[in-house]
């Protein structure tokens, strides 16, 4: 499965010395200075660019990834796995702050029929925790654990579920329960699903990797490698995947209407107004 990466470590402090925005009104009232608004449009802008876009403007996929952070916060030293202190304040304390302004700012968010979740990957890179920040839909990802309940129910997973329990129920599963479940959150189509796991499977048992295509669905910021999904190596698409392309192609040209409406002069997009408007134009 393929997800977005950012590297947003320090990002809060960099914004901090280079904010742009000026005067004491900002588009999120609930934003604590022109850093923490920065911060929040360029989350957004880096989601809305990429495949999230198709879960917050559209109903195209159940949960996407919006950014994908990384924090030097992991226990790489197995004499602390029964310490109770782990994460030297003085030293990385700074970066739990970062990702405290993350999660306070995803919190905040309230748009109808969505939530922005933030969710720690169990396997850390290193000395680095991996955290996942996710826009779900909550009407399209009810539908998908009634749907696929013969999957789902085995974790007690049923429509009102929290996405932010669903998510985490799903990454800390087995591994091939892990690939389903992330596929089936991400609108991939039930074939390509399948695909994934049982050929995962025939990799691990017998090491043999098995030929395979991909099927792109373009983004703002390239035609491939975001909403993108395995199938068969000789596998034609279906009607299934033309209507998911069709679909997020009209997504896709919504945004780009839009989108230069609200670019500042550094090309940085005012993507909380952008989504402000959207929703309030769409309830009207």
């Amino acid at each position: 499965m393929k997800h977005s990466f950012l590297y947003f470590v320090a990002l809060y402090f960099l914004l901090s010395c280079d904010a742009h925005k000026t005067g004491d009104t900002f588009d999120a009232p609930f934003v604590d200075g022109a850093a923490q608004q920065l911060l929040l449009d360029s989350i957004l802008q880096y989601g809305l660019d990429r495949e999230a876009l198709f879960t917050i403007l559209g109903d195209v996929k159940p949960m996407s990834s919006v950014v994908t952070l990384y924090y030097p916060v992991a226990n790489t030293d197995s004499a602390l796995r029964t310490s109770a202190v782990v994460v030297d304040s003085l030293r990385r304390g700074r970066y739990l702050d970062e990702l405290q302004s993350v999660q306070y700012l995803m919190n905040k968010l309230d748009f109808p029929d969505l939530r922005f979740i933030v969710v720690p990957y169990q396997e850390a890179e290193g000395d680095r925790r991996v955290v996942q920040v996710s826009a779900v839909r909550i009407s399209k990802l009810d539908s998908l654990l009634k749907k696929q309940e013969g999957f789902f129910g085995q974790f007690g997973l049923v429509p009102g579920a929290d996405p932010s329990v669903v998510a985490s129920v799903i990454e800390n599963a087995g591994v091939y329960e892990r690939y389903r479940g992330y596929g089936y959150l991400f609108g991939y189509p039930d074939q390509a699903v399948d695909f994934f796991v049982l050929a995962s499977l025939e990799l691990n048992t017998t090491g043999t990797f098995v030929e395979r295509s991909f099927f792109n669905i373009p983004v703002h910021a390239a035609k491939g490698g975001y909403f993108v999904y395995a199938n068969p190596a000789a596998y034609e698409p279906s009607v299934i995947d033309s209507a998911i392309y069709y679909k997020a192609a009209d997504v896709l040209a919504r945004y780009e209407d839009i989108r230069g409406k609200y670019l500042d002069a550094d090309s940085a997009l005012r993507a909380y107004k952008l989504l402000q408007d959207y929703f309030r134009k769409k309830d009207q």
